[in-house]
């Protein structure tokens, strides 16, 4: 999905504990470190509540702070790779682990949408 291709709009209120709808959005990213301000600015035009970020090439010692974000990430020890998933600040959330992986890198949050939990992963 293109950037271009989303509507445009004011950022969304802040979410209650329980959530009706969330807009969510993906992007591989190439370095998240040097785009830090694209990313905040696409996220707030877009009044994104959840980013799965892909090739982050963040390293374990760097911090990622986004204003009105949290993040949830997991870096690669070796180059290049590494995920992370940006959650806005009042959605109720939680990490999940993800067992089991050797080749792949992900992150996870759980969410409850209408009642019901929903894993969200970026891998």
């Amino acid at each position: 999905m293109s950037i271009s291709s989303l509507p445009t709009g004011a950022a969304r209120p802040r979410r209650t504990e329980r959530c009706k709808a969330l807009r969510l959005t993906c992007w591989k990213v190439d370095r998240v470190r040097g785009r830090k301000l694209e990313l905040e600015h696409f996220l707030n035009q877009h009044g994104v509540d959840i980013c799965l970020l892909s090739e982050t090439f963040s390293n374990p010692g760097q911090a990622f702070r986004l204003a009105s974000y949290v993040c949830h990430r997991t870096d690669r020890l070796t180059a290049g790779g590494g995920t992370a998933i940006l959650v806005r600040h009042g959605i109720a959330h939680h990490s999940v682990p993800v067992p089991g992986l050797t080749h792949l890198k992900a992150a996870a949050i759980q969410v409850i949408l209408v009642g019901k939990p929903v894993k969200i992963l970026a891998a």
